[in-house]
């Protein structure tokens, strides 16, 4: 990339396209997961019937007892997967329509605009990471917790409710933006290595979904970037694909040891890479699981959860307007969350959108999330359509339909915030005037 160093703009390239390429549109980022779920639950159950003993115990795997597998169950989730994919792909379509070719660069395709909107999610990033230090006890409680291994302890130490705390999630976007922008040498690299350290450091006392939103993130950057070069934009994907899943492993095992140590240690695990393994084996095949169970009972009537149409519109309502919040350690789900359809170990509570919101909201709370996938593929691709710095967003939306096989975060304060955070940066990084400088190296 190269950087005008008087005007400081960065025009769009030529061969730089504002449409996500046909691998990165909402149906492939649903159905992916979904089927890399069913596999490792496939696995796992294959193992248990080689006579592994560790893939039985449900403390490890998640379950000990695999669901039955019956045709009307499977025709009911390929129902449920297709119609979300679907209608995800016609509000994509949609926004792809709406979306204005760009004829030229303009405010925010400009290095000094970059600057100034990452620094704004910077310092959100640096006030809300601070401020939740200070909560959970400073630097001598997250010693003391890191060396125990119970850093799990610090989500409980922080309000469900939107206060300055909620600003760390700005690491989200600041980080990955912040080493897109170093690799193009618009920053230098100490403010880009305060980004990542920040994003570490909201991961390890909140939770590991900032550290994957982040690399939905970054991917969603440099997509957006790209340069259409024959022969070569198949293999880079591949290769940023291959070194985003290699460093995610890498800060998942790092943070599963952290959190989650003396857990696997009871159950006989030492290694963190195995250790990680299991976390990410169960964390993979639990939705599978309890999918396959509740399908097979919902398609045989065998469980029937009616539900007016008015009560289940809670099953799109924000999280921020949800005012009984739960902790963590309460949301802990047992089979009778789901009509006793399907066994599992309690100590998951994210375990399938599919069965999540039929055992809450029915059918009309599927026909209603049905819905709400269709109003993030229309924001997923007017995001995208922007500048890379702000097309980065769309890699939030991004995220929450890599999520669809096990939680439906879409609703979430966090999402919303982001997008928000997103839109008041854009503004206040245009209006800012200040005298021209020269590039940042």
């Amino acid at each position: 990339m190269i950087i005008d160093r008087n005007t400081e703009s960065v025009p769009q390239q030529r061969g730089t396209s504002s449409t996500a390429p046909a691998w990165f549109t909402p149906a492939v980022l649903i159905v992916a997961p979904v089927v890399l779920s069913f596999t490792a639950w496939s696995g796992l159950v294959a193992l248990q019937r080689l006579g592994n003993s560790a893939t039985a115990s449900e403390a490890l795997t998640g379950f000990a007892i695999p669901a039955d597998v019956t045709g009307r169950g499977v025709a009911l989730l390929v129902l449920w997967y297709s119609a979300i994919a679907l209608v995800s792909m016609i509000g994509f379509w949609s926004g792809i329509h709406r979306s204005r070719p760009r004829s030229g660069p303009g405010a925010t395709d400009t290095a000094r605009f970059e600057r100034r909107y990452f620094f704004l999610l910077l310092a959100a990033g640096a006030v809300g990471v601070g401020y939740s230090f200070f909560k959970v006890g400073g630097l001598g409680g997250i010693a003391e917790s890191l060396s125990a291994q119970t850093a799990n302890d610090f989500s409980n130490a922080l309000s469900g409710f939107a206060g300055p705390q909620t600003l760390r999630y700005a690491t989200i976007l600041a980080a990955p933006i912040g080493v897109f922008l170093w690799r193009r040498k618009v920053i230098r690299w100490p403010y880009m290595l305060a980004g990542v350290l920040l994003l570490l450091a909201n991961s390890m006392i909140a939770s590991r979904l900032a550290l994957l939103m982040a690399c939905a993130v970054y991917l969603t950057a440099w997509v957006r970037s790209r340069v259409a070069e024959p022969g070569r934009s198949g293999g880079r994907a591949l290769v940023a694909i291959a070194l985003i899943a290699v460093t995610g492993f890498g800060a998942l095992t790092a943070l599963n040891y952290i959190r989650n140590a003396n857990y696997y240690r009871d159950l006989g695990v030492s290694n963190p890479v195995e250790m990680n393994a299991y976390q990410m084996g169960a964390y993979l095949a639990v939705p599978a699981q309890v999918s396959l169970g509740v399908s097979d009972a919902v398609a045989s009537g065998a469980w029937e959860h009616d539900v007016d149409p008015v009560t289940a519109l809670g099953a799109v309502q924000p999280t921020f307007l949800q005012f009984t919040k739960i902790t963590k350690d309460d949301s802990w789900k047992q089979a009778a969350t789901y009509g006793f359809s399907v066994t599992f170990a309690g100590n998951f509570f994210t375990n399938s959108v599919f069965a999540d919101i039929y055992s809450v909201y029915g059918l009309w709370g599927w026909l209603y999330t049905i819905v709400a996938y269709g109003v993030a593929g229309y924001a997923f691709a007017r995001i995208f359509s922007f500048s890379p710095v702000i097309a980065a967003s769309a890699g939030v939306v991004a995220y929450c339909f890599m999520e669809v096989w096990r939680v439906q975060i879409l609703l979430y304060g966090i999402v919303i915030f982001l997008l928000l955070l997103t839109a008041a940066c854009t503004f206040v990084a245009v209006r800012w005037r200040s005298p021209r400088r020269g590039t940042i190296r």
